[in-house]
C-alpha cells in the first residue's frame, strides 16, 4: 500500500483542517500509511484539532510554537496594516526557504514516501522539487480572488509552482474552470475536481446531541432563530449585510426571530459595536465558537452564508444534511454549485442587503416553499458522500506507478 505525507498548514479549528482531518481518517481506514507535517505549532488552545488527529498517524510541527505563534501576530496585523504583510513576507523569504525548506527536505528524504499531498492553495513549492515521488495539490479558494489587485502580477509564478504538481485537486466545478480559465497552458489531465468529503451520519448524530450545551445554551436553542456559522471576518464573511437586513426585517416586518452569530474572528468588536449601535442587542447575539455548531444549525429557522467569496461553502452542506433551510450569497465559488443554481435554497447577490431580506421574509413565510427546497437537498447532498470523495482520491494515489 502507498505511503502518503499529508501537509497542512494549521490544525485550528477551521473548514480546510476540518476537511483535512476528515481525509486523514478515510486514508487511514483504506489502508493508506500516512505522516502528517503541520507548518505552524499555535499551542495547546490554538491546535484545536490535535487530538482528532488519528492515532496511527504519525504528525509533527516543521516551525516551532514560539516561531509559529510570532508569524501568526504578524499575519493578523496584516489583514489590518500591509506593511506587516511585506515584513513579514520578508521573514518568510529568510527562514522557510532556507531553514524550513531543509527540514521538510529531511522529511521527505528519510520517510521513503510515495506521494505527498499539499492540502493549501498557498503551496510549499519546495515540496514538489522531490521527483521520486508524485505530488497532489489542494486549491480550497477561487483563483481570480487571489490574483486581483496588487497580487496580480504573482499570478505567473503560482502557475509555474502549480506545474510542479502532479494532480491539482479543485474542490468545485465553478473553480475548476475557473482555473483551466486562468491558466491555460497547464495541462488540462492534471487538474482534477472533487468534492469535501462529509460524514452526514456524524453530523446528525452531533446535531441531537444537547450534551455539551450549557444552561443558557439549553434556554436560547429553544427560541425561534436564524443563524449563521462562521469566521468572524469582514474581509471574507460580509456579516454586517447580514445584520443590515436582519435590521431592515425588524423595522419593516417586525421579525420575531432572533438572529445568532456563531463564531470568532477579528471583526466581532466591530460588528457588536454595529449591533449595539442600531439597538440590536437583545436580538442579535454572539455566541462565540462552538465545538458542535451542527446541533444550532438544525434547531435554526433559516441558515444563511452571506461571504464575498468562498472556497466551497460547506457550511450550506452542513446546513442542507440536518434539514435546515438555506440561504446563501451567489459568491464565488461554490454555494450556487452546491444549491444546484438555488433549487435547493436560495441565492442572493452578494453584498445586496434588500434581496437578502426579501428572502429571508419569503421563507419566513411561506412554510410549504421551505420544505419542498429542504427536500430537493436532501437529495442533493449525496453528491457529498465522503466515501465518493475517497474513491476519487484514491484512483489519483494509485495511478502513480
Amino acid at each position: 500500500m502507498k505511503k502518503i505525507l499529508f501537509y497542512i498548514p494549521f490544525i485550528k479549528i477551521g473548514g480546510l483542517e476540518q476537511v483535512a482531518i476528515e481525509y486523514l481518517k478515510l486514508l487511514i481506514q483504506r489502508g493508506y500509511k500516512v505522516d502528517l507535517i503541520v507548518d505552524f505549532n499555535l499551542g495547546e488552545r490554538g491546535n484545536s484539532f490535535e487530538n482528532e488527529i488519528p492515532k496511527d498517524i504519525n504528525y509533527q510541527f516543521i516551525k516551532s510554537e514560539k516561531v509559529s505563534k510570532f508569524i501568526y501576530n504578524f499575519r493578523t496585523l496584516g489583514k489590518k496594516y500591509k506593511i506587516f504583510d511585506v515584513l513579514l513576507y520578508g521573514f518568510l523569504i529568510v527562514f522557510d526557504f532556507w531553514y524550513y525548506h531543509n527540514k521538510t527536505k529531511n522529511i521527505l528524504q528519510k520517510g521513503n514516501y510515495d506521494c505527498t499531498i499539499t492540502f493549501y492553495q498557498f503551496l510549499p513549492a519546495y515540496l514538489a522539487k522531490n521527483k521520486k515521488m508524485k505530488h497532489i495539490i489542494w486549491l480550497h479558494g477561487s483563483v481570480e480572488h487571489f490574483f486581483s489587485g496588487i497580487t496580480k502580477p504573482l499570478k505567473f509564478i503560482y502557475e509555474k509552482k502549480l506545474n510542479k504538481y502532479d494532480y491539482i485537486v479543485t474542490i468545485a466545478k465553478e473553480m475548476e474552470l475557473q482555473l483551466k480559465g486562468f491558466y491555460p497552458k497547464l495541462p488540462k489531465e492534471k487538474i482534477k475536481m472533487i468534492y469535501n468529503p462529509f460524514d452526514f451520519d456524524k453530523i446528525n448524530k452531533k446535531a441531537k446531541d444537547f450534551d455539551e450545551l450549557s444552561n443558557r445554551d439549553k434556554i436560547i436553542i429553544e427560541e425561534d432563530y436564524i443563524c449563521t456559522v462562521t469566521r468572524i471576518d469582514e474581509n471574507q464573511k460580509d456579516i454586517e449585510a447580514l445584520i443590515n437586513a436582519y435590521e431592515k426585517l425588524c423595522i419593516e416586518k417586525k421579525i420575531n426571530e432572533k438572529l445568532y452569530i456563531i463564531g470568532e474572528g477579528q471583526s466581532k468588536e466591530y460588528l457588536a459595536s454595529l449591533v449595539y449601535n442600531k439597538g440590536l442587542q437583545n436580538k442579535v447575539l454572539f455566541l462565540g465558537k462552538k465545538s458542535n455548531p451542527f446541533i444550532w444549525m438544525k434547531n435554526a429557522q433559516i441558515f444563511i452564508l452571506s461571504s464575498k467569496f468562498e472556497g466551497f461553502g460547506m457550511v450550506l452542506v452542513e446546513a442542507m444534511a440536518v434539514n435546515t433551510y438555506v440561504i446563501s450569497s451567489n459568491c464565488k465559488t461554490g454555494p450556487s454549485e452546491i444549491l444546484n443554481h438555488g433549487d435547493c435554497g436560495d441565492l442572493f447577490e452578494t453584498g445586496n442587503v434588500n434581496q437578502l431580506a426579501k428572502l429571508i421574509d419569503n421563507a419566513s413565510s411561506k412554510t410549504a416553499y421551505r420544505v419542498s427546497k429542504i427536500k430537493k437537498a436532501k437529495k442533493r447532498i449525496k453528491e457529498f458522500n465522503e466515501e465518493r470523495s475517497l474513491d476519487q482520491l484514491s484512483i489519483l494515489i494509485e495511478s502513480i506507478p
